[in-house]
């Protein structure tokens, strides 16, 4: 029983050795020439104007997480499809995945009648709300 341990250790060795080896030899072998611009924080090849603690737009995260939905939506569908096309027999598959997509879909239709995929969004048609 005690020596069933030691392959864990080996491995926990190896694995650190793997991970601060590179991290060593490339401390003592870049060079160390920092200047201003290399400082600087690199977005899009683009100089940064202002402070990084800005209020940013709400459409970027709005955005952002439509593409996240989607995005798994996808990852999710191509091992069904896999599934379904090996086995076409059974319909509890069928069923499970068109009640997904069917539930995605009617998210997009909802997402597109409320106008958050409207990159520019009015605002003269809301009702104001009375305090």
């Amino acid at each position: 029983m005690y020596l069933d341990f030691h392959a864990v250790l080996v491995f926990l060795i190896t694995g650190v050795m793997m991970v601060s080896t590179p991290m060593v030899l490339g401390m003592l072998f870049r060079p160390r020439n920092s200047y201003k611009e290399k400082d600087m924080p690199y977005e899009c090849g683009e100089d940064p104007i202002g402070g990084a603690q800005i209020r940013f737009d709400m459409r970027f995260y709005t955005t952002a997480l439509i593409f996240i939905v989607f995005d798994a939506e996808i990852v999710l569908i191509f091992p069904w499809a896999h599934v379904f096309a090996h086995h076409p027999e059974q319909g509890l598959a069928l069923v499970a995945g068109l009640v997904f997509v069917t539930i995605v879909f009617f998210g997009l239709i909802y997402d597109w009648a409320k106008g958050d995929l409207d990159w520019v969004k009015s605002f003269r048609n809301k009702r104001r709300v009375q305090g």
